[in-house]
């Protein structure tokens, strides 16, 4: 698996699973890579949990970036909820993916599934 630069030195055992985590460049908005490209939700994010399906998402990450559809593209290792959706385990990701943290039943995050 492609080195995470970001989690790598933040997250202790397994790198595995792991979604792919980036910023919309012209919103700004935290996306995830999901089946059918980029979503806002992140629990339709993708989620790898062998190195060969991680290091093709790293790929389409590096593609998307190439294009200008987001910027820093990374891969989070996650834990997965009784429901199969993906928590990350690190804090700054965590909140990254849960959106803003002032009234989190308002807003883009409120549309979506609660992760935790």
């Amino acid at each position: 698996m492609a080195k995470d630069h970001r989690a790598g030195s933040k997250v202790r055992g397994d790198k595995l699973p792991a979604i792919l985590m980036a910023s919309h460049l012209l919103e700004g908005d935290t996306v995830f890579l999901g089946e059918s490209g980029w979503t806002l939700d992140p629990s339709a994010a993708k989620i790898a949990h062998d190195a060969e399906t991680a290091a093709v998402m790293e790929a389409e990450g590096k593609a998307a970036a190439a294009a200008n559809t987001v910027i820093d593209p990374y891969l989070v290792p996650v834990d997965l909820t009784d429901h199969g959706l993906p928590l990350a385990r690190h804090f700054r990701d965590a909140m990254r993916q849960k959106g803003p943290s002032i009234h989190p039943d308002m807003g883009k995050q409120a549309e979506f599934t609660p992760l935790g």
